[in-house]
């Protein structure tokens, strides 16, 4: 009992660990997101503007989904339980969205155009959106031997397989357009890109983390270091990212 008691100690402190180390990353990808975003409209560039956009997205889509896990911690009704499920939808949702302002940047930076390519993944954007809403809402409640647990595996699969083709996509393409960066004559730009190319090579661990985490749900040691290690990932991402697109003026002083 003794053992048990402590156990369960364990597992309540690892879970507000998550929590607020959640808000901590949250938070900061807000302010990433509206630190862009002002920068933009600064300069009148509208890709950093949609790059912004995704920043401030992800940050209130994943805000969103751990104040879901802390209701349901804290007032385990049915009702909360259903919300928390829906956060996760409008958090998956919110991250595709993120993704895709990556690649949007990265074709308006190369060619100062939309293509095909970012039209489809518009399209696939969307239809990720509408498996995560199926998965986490519509189909909310079917456990194992439900006659639509089918479905559910289906739609669940797909939602994630969306959200992590778009995010490589996109991290892979803006990859691309900054190892040709590097190969501009200003130095200076040269050393901010540096960060980007480093910061977009974490998001490519970062996706690749996201893409395993909806199914460790019924491993609890193996979520805590997975979340943990993603959120870390993706913060460090963005502020990199940030960093080198950006190019904050205290920042470029010390390059």
């Amino acid at each position: 009992n003794d053992w048990w008691k402590i156990l369960s100690e364990m597992s309540s402190i690892f879970i507000w660990f998550i929590h607020i180390l959640g808000f901590v990353y949250e938070a900061v990808m807000i302010i990433i997101g509206i630190l862009t975003l002002v920068a933009g409209k600064k300069i009148g560039d509208k890709k950093t503007q949609i790059l912004g956009m995704g920043f401030l997205l992800i940050g209130c889509g994943d805000a969103s989904h751990t104040i879901g896990h802390v209701l349901a911690d804290l007032i385990p009704t049915p009702e909360i339980l259903f919300i928390e499920s829906t956060t996760t939808a409008i958090s998956v949702s919110l991250a595709t969205v993120f993704f895709l302002t990556i690649r949007l940047y990265a074709s308006l930076a190369r060619t100062r155009e939309i293509g095909g390519l970012d039209i489809g993944l518009i399209g696939l954007t969307v239809f990720t959106i509408l498996m995560a809403f199926l998965t986490w809402t519509a189909l909310y409640g079917v456990k194992r031997g439900d006659p639509g647990y089918t479905y559910l595996i289906a739609t669940r699969s797909l939602a994630v397989i969306g959200m992590t083709l778009t995010g490589y996509i996109g991290a892979f393409s803006f990859i691309r357009m900054a190892r040709a960066r590097l190969r501009e004559a200003n130095p200076i730009l040269v050393k901010r890109y540096r960060y980007a190319f480093r910061g977009m090579l974490l998001m490519v661990v970062a996706i690749t983390l996201v893409f395993f985490h909806p199914f460790l749900i019924h491993y609890p040691g193996a979520m805590f270091i997975v979340t943990v290690l993603k959120s870390s990932a993706l913060l460090s991402a963005a502020l990199l990212t940030y960093l080198g697109i950006v190019g904050p003026s205290w920042f470029v002083r010390r390059l």
